[in-house]
């Protein structure tokens, strides 16, 4: 009971405070494939979208749980993947997963006009938070640069504009509402993880908020 407990709350093992800092190409890896995400839902229908995750979402979950019950499987997963992986991901549900499975959520839940941009705060927020609070001094709050957070806020508020001005989606007020609750779930790290967590808030403040 502790282990599935374990798995569904922490993602694994319960993980220590401390973290390594994220490689660089898992960064990039995160921009480019957690954008894609919310790009091909601009062009694909929402069906056509819940679909495609729900089988990325089931071969993610499913790889996980088999590489936690085979060591060998996830001895090789781990050296294979290295550039993309923090090391406590061993015992852990990968970020890629939790980002595929957040994606099918909040699509299910509240449609493309919500889902789009709250991928988009994730994809392009969450590794510019990173680089920037790592870099900055001053004060801190669980182990985050406020920064850093304010620059999770400043790209999901650009990247929302944009997304306007293109017509990829309809401005809305609520919109920038939900850029900030998502740079405000990304500084407290609600558990598990925050590439679940950070669409899914600011996934339900935008919906109440109708937009």
């Amino acid at each position: 009971m502790r282990r599935l407990m374990d798995l569904l709350l922490f993602g694994g093992e319960r993980r220590g405070t401390h973290r390594d800092p994220p490689p660089v190409w898992r960064r990039l890896f995160h921009i480019i494939a957690g954008s894609s995400i919310p790009l091909a839902g601009i062009f694909l229908s929402e069906t056509t979208m819940v679909w495609a995750l729900v089988v990325l979402a089931a071969g993610g979950l499913a790889l996980d749980l088999a590489r936690f019950n085979l060591p060998w499987l996830n001895r090789i997963f781990m050296g294979l993947l290295a550039p993309l992986l923090k090391s406590d991901e061993a015992a852990h549900i990968t970020g890629a997963t939790y980002m595929i499975v957040a994606a099918l959520l909040v699509y299910v839940l509240f449609g493309k006009d919500v889902a789009i941009p709250a991928m988009f705060f994730l994809s392009l927020g969450d590794p510019v938070a990173a680089l920037v609070g790592r870099r900055m001094p001053g004060p801190r709050i669980l182990d985050k640069s406020l920064f850093g957070t304010a620059a999770f806020m400043g790209v999901g508020a650009g990247a929302m504009g944009v997304l306007v001005a293109a017509g990829g989606i309809d401005h809305h007020w609520g919109l920038w509402v939900g850029v900030t609750v998502a740079g405000a779930v990304e500084l407290a790290s609600i558990p598990p993880d925050d590439n679940l967590a950070v669409p899914l808030l600011a996934g339900t403040a935008m919906h109440f908020l109708g937009v």
